[in-house]
């Protein structure tokens, strides 16, 4: 291994302008890139073929005119010869050999952060932009539990599901990868940003996308089969039934990773797409040790409702009693008067209890939902 640029790559798979270029090279698509590398070896003799070099490997497909991108490429080198910056090319020894494996691997990852994380037990958290406050509380508690024990959380950085999970191993001190649908240089979504910051600083961001490439419609469906195809599973949180998470749930299938999905009410449209992947077959869980048993990883000592316990421990009774007046989706406050024969004070108060005890949360229609569950 050799230092170069700030970032280290394996000698006999070329230097690393060669595989920047060769990222940047738009003349052919990602699987003819592929084909070229497997026929060619090196990045720098792929890029000095012929038309008849070319042909004789890719067998007439078409090929886009060439275009100018050395400004693309110092940019690139100049992002990466800063710390902490990493390229790992397809035949880079540091490659996740779980990802090298898939149908369609990226050329190379874009790396910010702690690369080690990549050796270790790895399982993506996925779902919903929009969870409910139940969804919320779901992905918070697994997402720490899971790192409490030691296992690497990967997922998007999106808004919802992603930015919780992320934000969860964060606050517990655990390890996080984060992968974007942008170049490392434009994190997407903007709002995210601090974020960004933070897990490249304890963790891990990656980014198939040269440095400064924007996010686009078609390049957060494409993040996911890494999201996937770095994890042992894809744990889906909240997806409904044309969730952009089923997207990841195939990929996962795809490349014969284990699917698990955490159920919800069959009144709720959030669900109606996490309940279609448990009928075709993923694992339906509640807990962390639901989860390890599925992947077949060694089992700790963690109870679903431990949590829900905790809470209710340091509850008044009376409001403990108000509580299983409240379900899982959403009660109206007029619902919980009629029920107790309790004054809207009385239940204003109580309430009011609940929320700062995180028992309850408010819901989109201006009822309360229980969260202990």
């Amino acid at each position: 291994m050799v230092e170069n640029q700030g970032t280290q790559i394996d000698q006999g798979a070329g230097d690393l302008r060669s595989w920047i270029a060769l990222i940047h090279d738009t003349r052919w698509t990602r699987q003819q890139k592929y084909a070229l590398l497997d026929h060619f070896k090196c990045p720098a003799t792929v890029l000095q073929l012929n038309p008849s070099q070319q042909n004789a490997v890719l067998k007439g497909l078409k090929v886009r005119p060439r275009r100018s991108i050395d400004r693309d490429v110092a940019r690139d080198l100049q992002w990466l010869a800063q710390p902490e910056h990493d390229l790992i090319s397809l035949q880079d020894e540091r490659y996740p050999d779980n990802l090298k494996h898939i149908a369609d691997p990226p050329l190379a990852l874009y790396a910010k952060g702690d690369i080690d994380l990549l050796t270790q037990p790895c399982i993506a958290m996925v779902g919903s932009r929009r969870p409910t406050p139940l969804g919320q509380q779901i992905t918070r508690r697994l997402a720490a539990e899971l790192a409490e024990l030691g296992l690497v959380i990967v997922s998007g950085m999106a808004y919802g599901v992603d930015g919780l999970a992320h934000e969860s191993v964060l606050t517990t001190e655990g390890a996080t990868v984060a992968v974007l649908g942008s170049g490392l240089g434009k994190p997407s979504p903007a709002r995210h940003e601090g974020m960004f910051a933070r897990i490249a600083s304890t963790g891990l961001v990656l980014s198939e996308y040269p440095v400064d490439q924007h996010a686009t419609r078609y390049s957060f469906p494409e993040r996911n089969r890494i999201i996937s195809g770095l994890s042992a599973g894809v744990i889906v949180i909240e997806a409904a039934e044309r969730s952009g998470t089923l997207i990841t749930a195939r990929l996962a299938v795809e490349q014969d990773r284990e699917v698990l999905v955490v159920p919800g009410s069959i009144l709720s449209p959030q669900y109606s797409g996490s309940h279609c992947l448990i009928q075709q077959g993923a694992a339906l869980v509640q807990s962390a040790n639901d989860i390890l048993q599925v992947l077949g990883w060694e089992s700790g000592a963690i109870t679903s409702d431990s949590s829900g316990l905790q809470v209710l421990q340091n509850i008044p009774p009376e409001c403990v009693a108000l509580l299983q007046y409240i379900s899982a989706e959403e009660t109206a406050v007029d619902t919980l008067i009629l029920a107790t024969g309790l004054t809207p004070g009385e239940v204003s108060s109580m309430l009011m209890t609940l929320e700062l005890a995180g028992a309850v949360a408010h819901g989109s229609s201006g009822g309360y939902i229980n969260i202990t569950h």
